[in-house]
């Protein structure tokens, strides 16, 4: 069926979708919002469930997690910094080889390019020449189009190293939360750890939901996946602190 809008609606609705699929990538960090979060979340409850496990009162327990959040929090930024300013310095080195390659042996980057084009369409020899000539004419356009079409590089989505650094730090510290702050209201270990479990468990499931919106994956499988991690995160270090961390601190409090 013939579409009703006009010409200049639909580009300007391409135009729009672009400009903010681009500006969605920019402001939405899922991954480390997700992976910040669900580490916290995990990590925190399992260090309350094996310490609680391993006889440790209620005070070491809270010191030993709070200790946790920041040392986590503080670890994980710092990895995302160096991690992301590596991969940006990685890419830099490829966009700066590829220029090199341009201006020394544009012949073979243009066969290359054709080569790529070539494998996308049944072009003709004579819209392939026409198309290489656009995008080579111009060594910017001619790299910029080699960065995307061989080396799979897109410079306008390089994340700022400090900002995934500041958007993981706040992400494991706020998902650390979840399982201490329960903790806390409950003067009974076991208790409180129960309590912990379970809002850790909601946390974690809406987490799961709520990616679902990028992904498009269904709801419930995404949110039980996540709890599925956080009981096995919390039922094993349980077990390992009951059934060693006991006999440690005996062996050395003993000795």
């Amino acid at each position: 069926m013939k579409s009703s809008r006009s010409k200049s609606d639909v580009v300007e609705y391409a135009r729009q979708n672009l400009v903010e699929g681009e500006e969605w990538h920019r402001r939405t960090n899922v991954r480390e919002i997700v992976f910040g979060f669900n580490d916290a979340a995990i990590s925190i409850l399992a260090l309350i469930a094996g310490v609680i496990g391993g006889s440790l009162t209620r005070g070491q327990t809270t010191v030993a997690a709070l200790s946790g959040i920041i040392g986590g929090a503080i670890s994980m930024a710092i990895g995302a910094y160096i991690s992301t300013k590596s991969e940006i310095e990685h890419h830099r080195s490829e966009i700066m080889r590829e220029s090199r390659e341009i201006r020394e042996w544009p012949d073979i980057e243009r066969e290359e390019l054709r080569q790529i084009y070539m494998k996308k369409a049944p072009f003709t020899e004579e819209e392939m020449e026409i198309i290489l000539d656009r995008l080579t004419g111009d060594d910017q356009v001619f790299l910029d189009t080699m960065m995307k079409e061989e080396l799979g590089l897109f410079e306008e989505r390089f994340e700022s190293p400090v900002k995934v650094a500041l958007v993981m730090f706040v992400a494991f510290i706020f998902g650390g939360l979840f399982p201490i702050v329960p903790f806390l209201l409950f003067s009974a270990p076991f208790t409180g750890l129960v309590a912990s479990s379970l809002v850790t468990f909601g946390a974690l499931f809406f987490i799961g939901v709520w990616k679902t919106t990028f992904t498009e994956r269904h709801w419930l499988p995404s949110g039980l996946e996540m709890v599925g991690v956080g009981v096995v995160a919390a039922v094993v270090p349980y077990l390992l602190g009951d059934i060693f961390l006991q006999r440690l601190l005996t062996v050395f409090v003993g000795s």
